[in-house]
């Protein structure tokens, strides 16, 4: 029985950023997003349609790689065999899709197969793929939505963020758990996606209180996450607006620490609100020790919004569930 995976998704500025496929664009640039994909069965027969919007300021463009099973990493691909590419919006209809596979139409070229991987795209034994999705010639605005389709004739067949190995979501990514710790000591709330953040406050359950994954950091996200230590109190502040990104930075107990993680700045299909509120009592203790507590629980947050001594600053940013 065949199977098949579909994202909806969208080129940005966070993407890789590559030279065009287009050998005339000269020093030309683009983006591209990659997904990892597995085929459950060998020797099926793959086929892939990239679906773009009404924008005909871009050509879209399908990549496939052949990496070894269970390849992980941002440039997971780089090196990589090239097995397939089709560049099928060429001709009098941008808007038509790029296949794999496809039949020349309009004048367009039909799929290039390589290392020995045509006429049909087929799974291989112990091999992944990277399936890249990009444009052919540099891109005049950004973001660029897309829908990308891929199907096997029989067998599973999986999309996988590069990074971290997740899965991918319908609506087009994946993500990074996000832990919370509560520090006695500074009576707060921390949140990292950082490996060594996490292992430094395991290893310190006397003052860490883990409380586990609280979100995921979207690997698509829209707006970074920046973080400030307060060094009045010792606890940290997270934003990813921009008004409030530059007014923190104006407050002197504030030390900026830099982008942490991924979010989305508004609601997009698969997302949750991530809520903040702030803690009254910390705050009458110092008019400096400005404390705030981040939940995507709507349990935490119907709980919190009872006690009198936390202020409802309503959605701080949208992430994705744990």
């Amino acid at each position: 029985m065949a199977s098949s995976v579909q994202v909806t998704n969208q080129l940005t500025t966070t993407d890789k950023e590559i030279p065009t496929p287009a050998t005339f664009d000269g020093d030309a640039r683009t983006r591209a997003k990659d997904y990892l994909l597995e085929v459950e069965l060998v020797n099926q027969p793959i086929s892939i349609e990239l679906f773009k919007g009404l924008s005909p300021s871009y050509d879209p463009y399908v990549e496939v790689f052949q990496v070894p099973k269970g390849s992980r990493g941002a440039n997971v691909a780089d090196g990589a065999l090239v097995v397939a590419r089709d560049d099928n919006g060429a001709g009098p209809f941008p808007q038509v899709n790029s296949k794999i596979p496809s039949s020349p139409l309009f004048g367009t070229k039909p799929t290039e197969y390589f290392n020995g991987a045509g006429p049909t795209l087929k799974s291989a034994p112990g091999v992944d793929y990277v399936v890249r999705v990009t444009s052919f010639t540099t891109l005049t605005q950004l973001p660029q939505p897309f829908t990308l389709q891929v199907k096997a004739d029989s067998g599973n067949v999986t999309l996988r963020d590069p990074i971290t190995g997740a899965i991918v979501n319908p609506a087009g990514s994946s993500g990074i758990p996000v832990a919370r710790f509560f520090d006695k000591t500074a009576g707060g709330h921390f949140y990292t996606t950082d490996p060594i953040e996490k292992s430094d406050r395991l290893t310190n359950p006397t003052r860490f209180q883990s409380e586990g994954d609280e979100f995921k950091a979207p690997g698509d996200g829209n707006a970074k996450v920046q973080r400030f230590l307060n060094t009045a109190s010792g606890t940290y502040f997270f934003t990813n607006k921009p008004g409030e990104i530059t007014f923190v930075r104006t407050l002197p107990q504030f030390k900026d620490q830099g982008e942490v993680f991924n979010s989305y700045s508004t609601a997009v299909p698969g997302a949750v609100p991530v809520y903040r509120f702030t803690n009254l009592a910390r705050e009458r203790e110092n008019s400096q020790n400005i404390t705030h507590f981040f939940t995507a629980s709507e349990r935490d947050r119907a709980i919190v919004q009872t006690r009198s001594d936390f202020r409802d600053e309503g959605v701080a940013f949208y992430a994705l569930p744990v």
